[in-house]
């Protein structure tokens, strides 16, 4: 055999053992992230029972407490990242450090969320929507407060059990809590076998505690003698001040970048489609529930990308990381685009399971025509974050969204929509150029190495490729 042929072979074992994984740790994270989806779209569905009000207030309401958690959120899932970095490193009792501080940092969320109690009225009457869009909207996101912290709690706990590769346990945490939310919906909103009829309200009580659950399970999970055996889970609980400063150093960053995309598009939903009236912000809230099982996968990509590259960057192999990288944003791709023909052609009948209402039916058609135009840029968008965030690169991150977000996107979206009078259909004209622009910017980013230089760790040496 020549060596032609063996570095083919060699060179498809590489390919074959990157995509096994990628799929190991893929696979888990992503029946996690579609059983989550898979609970938003039902809720939607359900609550577009009560009628195209309740429909648009859950849909804003949701996304505007979502935001609220996004900057705790973004700083606990670097807990995978250092996580994934001590594992290259062989110090696993490290791994159970990150993570209790991880843990610790959720209760900073708490206090976040009774500061914006008192505020959440003024908050949805500022957007001007109807008056009953907007008593709904505020009495969903005053009744989600409550369940603020568990949101972070099972985030940090979450990017622990991904970084030490058993993302099977997050996984079975969310679809014991997705399972119960729906059963809890159907109780709660429509007042079945007894119980109280709070419509939206009853929506917004089946997801906290269905939260509460998902919590106590990954912590008894984590607490458990085999995770105690392998990381001393049970004796690394004690507050870590450094760790702390390490985790914000770089976390902080990912929280912003988080947040602020979120912002922006919160920002989109509620000032830019929902004053185009409330069957623009019904088809908006619709066509992005179709989104979500089309991203979330990817979303699920992106969570396992973040401690394959830290897992390499930690034994030192930068390209390997690189590698394991390309091959998952292949895989985002071919996925995302599938997914992105079949909701253009099979749209009016997917938006008659929402409303028989012809005007969203015509809006929501054309919002997922474009949102087919750019899921290869959007697949980009979310698996390269993931590398970058894996090697600690936030900062370049929270600046080219601060940078897209601002320069581009709100004021292209703003124009079209507002000055131009394109409505709904304008603005998300501009979310399309805005993200295949930032794709761009991104890719780049990681093509060009310039994260290699990032050190998480501090006191610590560049790390350099072998």
């Amino acid at each position: 055999m020549n060596s032609v042929t063996l570095d083919t072979i060699n060179n498809a074992e590489a390919r074959y053992a990157g995509i096994r994984e990628i799929l190991r740790m893929a696979l888990p994270i992503i029946v996690g992230s579609f059983s989550f989806t898979v609970m938003q779209f039902i809720d939607q569905w359900m609550v577009s029972w009560l009628g195209k009000e309740a429909l648009a207030a859950v849909g804003n309401a949701g996304l505007w407490s979502f935001l609220l958690a996004t900057f705790f959120l973004g700083v606990v899932n670097c807990v995978a990242t250092f996580v994934s970095q001590c594992m290259g490193r062989n110090e696993r009792y490290k791994c159970s450090q990150y993570g209790w501080q991880g843990i610790y940092f959720s209760f900073f969320g708490v206090i976040l969320a009774c500061l914006a109690f008192p505020f959440s009225s003024a908050l949805f009457q500022m957007m001007k929507h109807s008056s009953e869009v907007t008593r709904l909207e505020t009495l969903y996101f005053q009744i989600r407060l409550v369940g603020f912290g568990f949101m972070i709690w099972q985030g940090a706990l979450a990017s622990f059990f991904q970084a030490i590769n058993r993302p099977r346990i997050p996984t079975v945490a969310a679809l014991i809590a997705n399972v119960i939310n729906i059963v809890l919906d159907y109780l709660l909103i429509f007042g079945k076998l007894g119980f109280p009829r709070w419509e939206v309200g009853g929506a917004a009580v089946a997801t906290i505690v269905s939260l509460f659950i998902q919590c106590i399970f990954l912590q008894g999970v984590f607490l458990s003698s085999p995770y105690h055996g392998q990381f001393q889970t049970r004796s690394m609980w004690r507050l870590d001040l450094p760790k702390i400063r390490e985790l914000l150093r770089i976390g902080s960053p990912n929280g912003l970048t988080f947040f602020l995309d979120l912002f922006n598009w919160a920002i989109f939903t509620s000032w830019l489609v929902g004053r185009s009236g409330d069957e623009a912000l019904a088809a908006h809230n619709a066509a992005i529930s179709y989104m979500h099982v089309s991203f979330m996968p990817v979303v699920g990509l992106n969570h396992a990308i973040s401690p394959i590259v830290g897992q390499w960057i930690g034994r030192q192999r930068i390209d390997v990381a690189k590698s394991r990288t390309y091959t998952a944003l292949r895989l985002a791709i071919a996925y995302m685009v599938t997914m992105g023909i079949l909701m253009a052609v099979l749209a009016p009948n997917l938006l008659r399971l929402f409303s028989s209402d012809t005007e969203v039916i015509r809006i929501g058609r054309v919002i997922l025509i474009l949102a087919a135009t750019f899921q290869a840029f959007d697949a980009t968008n979310i698996v390269i974050t993931g590398a970058l965030r894996g090697a600690g690169d936030t900062r370049f991150m929270m600046w080219a969204f601060v940078a897209m977000g601002y320069g581009l996107f709100l004021p292209l979206a703003y124009l079209l929509a507002v000055i131009l009078g394109w409505g709904a259909i304008g603005a998300w004209i501009g979310a399309t150029i805005y993200i295949m622009s930032l794709s761009v910017v991104l890719f780049y980013r990681f093509y060009s190495e310039g994260w290699r230089s990032v050190q998480i760790f501090e006191k610590e040496s560049l790390l350099v490729e072998h």
